[in-house]
């Protein structure tokens, strides 16, 4: 498909409105229930921070749910282009692109809320 062929598509933008909500909230609520397991498991103390400051617990515990979420909205993205259902590929991938945007400034906006 070309650019051109892109942009002429139809976009449903209440559809990306509704999306971009739906998968914010699911986004968040990833986050807190990683946060809460890893208090459930490892408790608040010495040890807890120091596993906390590991790479991998950090990788995990900032990207998995933006992972777990875009890999969702990829498969979704792939299966509506090969039936050729052009205005949901165009939703899902606008979706896509605008939680990745969010999530990128989350740090920014956590600093303005607090």
């Amino acid at each position: 498909m070309k650019t051109v062929d892109f942009f002429k598509i139809k976009t449903n933008y209440l559809g990306i409105g509704i999306r971009s909500v739906l998968f914010l909230g699911i986004l968040l609520l990833l986050i807190l229930i990683e946060i809460l397991a890893f208090f459930l498991i490892y408790g608040s103390g010495a040890s807890s921070s120091r596993i906390a400051e590991l790479w991998y617990v950090d990788l995990i515990l900032n990207y998995l749910p933006i992972i777990l979420v875009g890999e969702f909205l990829v498969y979704k993205i792939v299966k509506t282009y090969r039936k050729q259902e052009y205005v949901n590929f165009k939703t899902n991938l606008i979706t896509l692109l605008i939680l990745v945007f969010l999530f990128s400034i989350r740090n920014q906006l956590e600093q303005l809320i607090i």
